[in-house]
């Protein structure tokens, strides 16, 4: 008896460790302007700011922040629409909460209604993962963006960028993910 129960347990475990996952014999969804072509709605929005100062002390630079900040959309009543093409429309309203925290003092809050109505034109770059945006009005998407994921459902992006304005320079990380509609 005791033969029999290791005979059947041995058979069940063979049994579902020789399952092969259906999954990983998938073709992937291929980056490509027919395939990226779509109507999207907004997921998600964030935006991670540092603002930061050089000071020079005794002719040594010395880099001091000045303010960070996170930004968060929800609320979100957006369309934003690919073509094989490679032109964009993007319409809508979401609201972003923004944390300010200044180097000095308290943190600020903010809420806002953001409204976007913006065309253009994107390229992709298969290799590298990424799309370049190259707004009309400069209202919306602007830029190149890697890609992060993509496929059949969800497209998300993430953008680092460097604005430097004599001793000032703030730092910019987006991440904005679409879900096809």
């Amino acid at each position: 008896m005791k033969l029999l129960k290791f005979v059947f347990v041995l058979f069940v475990t063979v049994s579902f460790t020789s399952c092969s996952d259906s999954e990983t014999d998938a073709i992937p969804f291929v980056l490509s302007n027919a395939n990226i072509s779509g109507a999207y709605n907004i997921s998600s929005i964030n935006f991670d700011t540092k603002v930061t100062s050089v000071t020079d002390v005794s002719g040594v630079p010395v880099p001091f922040t000045v303010a960070t900040s996170t930004s968060t959309g929800d609320t979100f009543d957006f369309e934003f629409i690919l073509k094989a093409d490679g032109t964009y429309t993007a319409s809508g309203l979401y609201r972003i909460v923004s944390v300010i925290t200044p180097a000095l003092g308290d943190k600020v809050t903010n809420s806002e209604i953001i409204s976007i109505t913006d065309s253009g034109t994107f390229t992709l770059n298969t290799i590298d993962a990424q799309i370049t945006f190259f707004s009309a009005l400069d209202d919306f998407l602007n830029g190149t963006f890697n890609i992060l994921i993509f496929n059949e459902t969800v497209l998300s992006l993430y953008q680092e960028m460097e604005e430097v304005d004599d001793a000032v320079t703030t730092e910019i990380n987006a991440n904005i993910s679409f879900i096809r509609e």
